[in-house]
């Protein structure tokens, strides 16, 4: 770039193009003896007193034999000579319709998706937080998911329980009837009854909650309890395969929950178990096998304490009964506190990532305005030669 310092009142911009070349000269009207010159064609050369003298020996230039654009401006000091290659506006050209043409395919991916935020470029703080919200929505969902599984397996035990706690009341009620029973086919008659409650409360023991023992604790046998045998098919005692432990649950953020009701307990510590509990003095197949044989010898003085062994077996039913409806409770609210807070996420999830429908169309048809124009503009200058103005 040269500066050529003149004398005057205006600021003239010449702006010459030569085909391959752009060449933008400022004059603000001072005289001076600098000259200009481009290639081996000169310009302008010695004094010019004025610009209207500076203009005629342009024009009449043989070298140049073009048409110029010329600007005036006021109050200038000194000319500013700029050479531009021949590549300038094609690179600058291309990279502003590449931009345009990125912008707008963006836009229209968020209008046609809904999501203002597909990669971590488009906004790497947002989309670093709905990666975050991300986690914690399905965090949210697995709880969710092991609430719902705890209630289905509570109303298992429930149903099972209660299935269980009819046979020891009729067993019960049988116990009291027997002090009256006179004849000995009385007597087979209800032990034939106990018998078949014997042989449902076994099999309602061994009921399962998907695929695995439901009164089984953690040991994931196939069958909690397993019964022994006399010749003619009568049990006569049962044992359990399972152990007294329970599973612990995740519910919610930093609480487990634990439902799992054993089927016996035999030690002196831990949960109580439901059909046998030394403890409480609760043996459920025990008792009835008792009564069954009771009934089979007809031993009236064995009837009172298997009544009363029969009325702790109920009461501990009953107990269950109160955990598990505590259980369900604490359940329905974990399962509404998570939903609440799954709600909550997903809506912080889609203020950041969602797209504002009526902002982006508005953006993208500034854009393909933009677009539009440049192509115009770029096609009209591309245009131009040498050669229109020789």
């Amino acid at each position: 770039m040269r500066q050529i310092k003149a004398k005057g009142a205006f600021d003239l911009k010449l702006r010459l193009l030569l085909g391959l070349e752009e060449i933008t000269v400022t004059h603000r009207g001072r005289q001076t003896r600098n000259s200009f010159g481009w290639g081996r064609n000169c310009v302008f050369c010695g004094k010019f007193p004025s610009i209207s003298r500076f203009l005629a020996t342009v024009f009449r230039s043989v070298s140049f034999k073009v048409k110029f654009l010329v600007a005036v401006v006021c109050n200038c000091k000194y000319f500013d000579v700029v050479r531009v290659a021949q590549s300038t506006f094609p690179d600058e050209l291309g990279r502003t319709v590449n931009e345009l043409t990125v912008r707008q395919a963006r836009l229209q991916t968020q209008a046609a998706t809904g999501q203002r935020i597909r990669n971590a470029e488009d906004d790497p703080s947002a989309f670093l937080n709905v990666l975050e919200l991300q986690g914690d929505f399905q965090r949210l969902g697995q709880y969710s998911d092991n609430v719902a599984k705890l209630q289905v397996r509570s109303q298992a035990i429930y149903s099972a329980s209660s299935q269980l706690k009819k046979m020891t009341d009729r067993a019960s009620e049988l116990a009291t009837m027997a002090n009256s029973i006179r004849t000995k086919d009385d007597y087979g008659a209800y032990a034939s009854e106990v018998n078949q409650l014997l042989e449902n409360a076994l099999a309602l023991a061994n009921g399962k909650d998907s695929n695995e023992a439901l009164f089984g604790g953690t040991s994931g046998a196939a069958t909690a309890f397993e019964a022994v045998r006399d010749a003619d098919g009568n049990i006569t005692s049962v044992a359990y395969k399972g152990n007294s432990k329970v599973r612990q649950v995740d519910i919610s953020a930093g609480i487990s929950f634990a439902l799992d009701v054993p089927g016996a307990n035999e030690s002196t510590s831990g949960p109580r178990g439901l059909l046998k509990d030394d403890r409480a003095g609760v043996d459920v197949f025990g008792h009835l096998i008792a009564l069954r044989d009771a009934m089979k010898t007809g031993d009236k003085s064995a009837f009172p304490d298997i009544s009363t062994s029969l009325m702790k077996d109920e009461s501990g039913f009953i107990e269950s009964f109160a955990t598990l409806g505590a259980a369900q409770s604490r359940l329905e609210v974990a399962a509404k506190q998570n939903s609440s807070e799954s709600i909550s996420t997903n809506q912080l999830i889609s203020q950041e990532s969602d797209a504002d429908l009526a902002q982006t169309l508005v953006e993208l048809n500034q854009l393909q305005a933009a677009y539009s124009a440049a192509l115009q503009s770029a096609g009209k200058i591309l245009r131009i030669s040498l050669l229109d103005y020789i």
